[in-house]
């Protein structure tokens, strides 16, 4: 017989592993301790997610996707292409980072973790990039398309750097005057 998925039982299982995730990270947070939380059993777990990597990326999906929307919000109402840079910059290496307790780090501890069996799909970040491909088009415009990608490739990656610097408390965080920095860098070779 087949089970009929119910969208309550799953976004039931979303917030409690996100509660979770977010009070014991990844790695403390276990399924039978998701079920309890969800009111469901472990098994029923498992027919909404195939592995606890599968919730988190559920997660985490919707939450850079709102962190992004966000962002390109907030930059309709930067005046200059140097501020709406600057903008992005620092959501990406001080904003985001710090956000809901570091909880990108999650994503970080999931996929460092030792002996994982888990596949993880880079679709996120692939959707990642090219949102800010786009964001970088609309400030940059002139630079070649290969340049886009290339500063968003760029970002993305610091960003894993500064999320877990973040999580670490004591760990190097970007300061305004190197995002002040690399800004004004890439726009004198938009200019050269």
């Amino acid at each position: 017989m087949v089970q009929v998925k119910k969208v309550e039982v799953e976004q039931a299982i979303t917030v409690a592993a996100y509660e979770l995730f977010m009070e014991h990270g990844y790695s403390g947070t276990k399924i039978p301790q998701i079920a309890k939380r969800a009111g469901v059993s472990s098994a029923n777990i498992y027919v909404y997610f195939g592995s606890k990597l599968d919730i988190l990326t559920s997660i985490y999906e919707k939450w850079f996707a709102e962190h992004l929307e966000g962002l390109k919000s907030s930059l309709k109402t930067c005046p200059t292409p140097q501020e709406k840079l600057k903008k992005i910059f620092t959501s990406m290496w001080l904003d985001f980072p710090a956000a809901d307790n570091g909880f990108c780090n999650n994503l970080i501890e999931a996929l460092s973790a030792k002996g994982t069996k888990e596949k993880y799909s880079s679709n996120l970040r692939v959707s990642v990039e090219q949102s800010l491909d786009k964001m970088l088009a609309s400030c940059l415009p002139g630079l070649k398309a290969s340049q886009h990608k290339a500063i968003a490739t760029f970002l993305l990656m610091a960003f894993d750097g500064y999320a877990l610097n973040h999580h670490l408390h004591d760990g190097k965080q970007a300061s305004p005057e190197e995002i002040d920095f690399l800004c004004n860098m890439i726009f004198a070779y938009e200019g050269a």
